[in-house]
């Protein structure tokens, strides 16, 4: 997903960050879009992260 489902803000420029956590699989953050839609958006880890 790229833009709001809502009113089409682009994802790029994000209004307000809720909250953000690390997990296994990457970063989710929480955030809310000018229009007041909650999103969750996972930003997975680099593939050549050495472990």
């Amino acid at each position: 997903m790229s833009d709001c489902p809502t009113c089409g803000w682009p994802e790029s420029d994000v209004y307000e960050v809720l909250s953000r956590h690390f997990t296994s699989e990457g970063v989710v953050t929480y955030s809310r879009c000018v229009c007041g839609e909650i999103q969750v958006r996972l930003r997975p880890y680099a593939s050549d992260r050495a472990f």
